[in-house]
Order: structure tokens, then C-alpha cells, then sequence
């Protein structure tokens, strides 16, 4: 019997997606893996379950003593206490993340709707700008590239990025949390779509509508965009279209 999707939930909030052993953030490719096979008795319980990437899933399941003399299998109690110290890693650093964010809203300009549209100078407040409330927040960075491009940062946020296929527009997005959010910094062009994750697993997306540049003979630094949030923890946003 695979684990109840209350478990399954438990798990991957824990961890935040991001695989127990070692620390990759897989999204949809995490599995959860029985630390006790049911065959030898193991519970469909949280205690008895371990997200792992495809990658070290497969490296616990290989493992056969009868074929691979010399070599060491995963035990129990080592994933055991790799689980619970990834678990313990990933709550310090949300309650981290949670004070540096209080510490943040002090100063830093913030759109509390959850869409709008907004206009603001990416080079005052270090390029920072609080969009969302609540689950649903999200601090973005910002930093000039062209007139028709914009970097987006994940460094001293509390999201990751994607960048949605140019030719996508709202009526595409169904699925963001299959996009790929491996970088720290995304560049989208104008009218192209930025995918946001935050720390509570919450998605948003954002539209870029317009760029002025200094450094490329305009007057002003500044970023005109359209964002959508989601509160319900989903992945799609084709009902904006």
C-alpha cells in the first residue's frame, strides 16, 4: 500500500522537496520511499517514510548483499537520522528566513494583493520588492540587464525561480511546479513569464510589461509588471487567462 496523501504531504513539507540524502531540490520528482519495506513489516506511517531524488532512491533500493560483496547498503537507522537532521536543517531555515523577512518589511515597498499590476525603481531598496501576504508572499529581487530583459534573483529571498517557455502565455500554465527551478537568477524578456516558489510551497507568476534602463539611455530604472497568486497550493494558474 503506498503512504496516505496526509503522510505524503507531512513528508514533503518537511522537507521542502528536497531529497534527504543529499539535498537536491527535485519538486515533482521526489518520491517517498518505505525505510522499512512493507514486506518486512514496515508502516504506511510518517516515521517509516523518507522523500528521496530519483538518484538516491534508486541507490537505496539497488543494494543486495548477495551481489555486491564489499559494498555498504543504507540501514534503517541511517536514514533514520539522515531524515530527521534534514528535517531539523529545513525548519531552522525557514524560522531563519521567517526573521529575516520580518526584519525585511520594515522598509522594503510591498503589493499585499494577491495580482495587480505594479511599476516601481528596481535600484532603490537594493533591487528588493514584497509581493503577496501571508502563505502567499513572496520577496523578489530585481537587477537591470537590457531594455527588453530583466534579472530576477533567488539571493536573500524566500523563493525559487523558473522561466516559463517564451512562447507560453496564461492559458499554458497549468503545471508550473513541473518547471525547472534550479538557478539562483532568471532573466525574462519582456511579456515572458517568471514562475515563483516560495518557502510555504505557495506559487505565483509574474508578467514582465514593460523596462526602462539607465545604463541603456533612459532616465530611470524601472520594472512594469503583472502578477498572479495562488493561496491554494496549486500549480495552476489557467484560470487567470
Amino acid at each position: 500500500m503506498p503512504f496516505s496523501e496526509s503522510v505524503r504531504i507531512e513528508a514533503l513539507v518537511s522537507c521542502q522537496r528536497h531529497c534527504c540524502l543529499c539535498h537536491e531540490r527535485v519538486h515533482t520528482r521526489i518520491s517517498c520511499h518505505h525505510i522499512i519495506q512493507e514486506a518486512d513489516g514496515g508502516e504506511n506511517t510518517l516515521d517509516n517514510c523518507i522523500p528521496l531524488c530519483p538518484g538516491c532512491h534508486a541507490e537505496v533500493k539497488a543494494f543486495d548483499p548477495r551481489h555486491h560483496p564489499g559494498m555498504t547498503s543504507y540501514r534503517p537507522a541511517e536514514l533514520l537520522r539522515r531524515r530527521d537532521d534534514w528535517y531539523q536543517t529545513i525548519a531552522r531555515r525557514m524560522r531563519d528566513l521567517e526573521t529575516n523577512l520580518n526584519r525585511s518589511r520594515v522598509n522594503i515597498p510591498s503589493s499585499p494583493e494577491l495580482s495587480g499590476e505594479i511599476d516601481f525603481d528596481y535600484s532603490d531598496y537594493n533591487g528588493f520588492h514584497l509581493i503577496g501576504t501571508g502563505l502567499s508572499e513572496f520577496m523578489t529581487r530585481w537587477s537591470g540587464a537590457s531594455r527588453d530583459s530583466i534579472h530576477s534573483y533567488t539571493d536573500k529571498t524566500n523563493i525559487s525561480i523558473a522561466l516559463a517557455p517564451p512562447a507560453f502565455s496564461l492559458k499554458d500554465l497549468s503545471k508550473v511546479d513541473s518547471f525547472n527551478f534550479s538557478s539562483r537568477v532568471r532573466s525574462p524578456r519582456l511579456r515572458e513569464f517568471l514562475v515563483l516558489e516560495n518557502h510555504h510551497g505557495r506559487y505565483g507568476v509574474i508578467q514582465i510589461l514593460g523596462l526602462q534602463s539607465r545604463s541603456h539611455g533612459d532616465n530611470f530604472d524601472r520594472v512594469r509588471l503583472r502578477y498572479w497568486l495562488l493561496e491554494d497550493g496549486t500549480a495552476d494558474f489557467t484560470k487567470f487567462a
